[in-house]
């Protein structure tokens, strides 16, 4: 299993639209969730903070094997994120890489 988290920094401009994104995928919750069997991803979470006065997103997976390249797929919500990714992150900033140390289960 795959877990992974990463940050990825949201251009200062964009702040917004990033929010309205968030906003979008959870009134499209079902939508997304049938993006996530192809993509090998048993749970997606995003969240968000701010590092330094920069805004970041945050997304944590949980995943059987690697993902396909979303920028190929023709599913309508992967072309909207893929379309979100190029405007509203600045992928000039280092990403935040976290390293997963301990896991812990019921």
């Amino acid at each position: 299993m795959l877990v992974e988290l990463e940050g990825f920094a949201v251009y200062p401009d964009k702040v917004a639209r990033a929010k309205a994104w968030m906003a979008f995928l959870k009134t499209h919750q079902k939508e997304v969730n049938a993006t996530l069997g192809p993509e090998h991803i048993l749970v997606e979470r995003i969240f968000s903070l701010s590092v330094g006065g920069r805004f970041y997103l945050c997304w944590y997976t949980e995943q059987t094997g690697a993902s396909p390249d979303v920028t190929e797929s023709l599913n309508p919500i992967d072309q909207e994120h893929v379309a979100f990714w190029r405007e509203c992150i600045d992928e000039d900033v280092t990403r935040l890489r976290f390293r997963l140390e301990n896991s812990f289960y019921v």
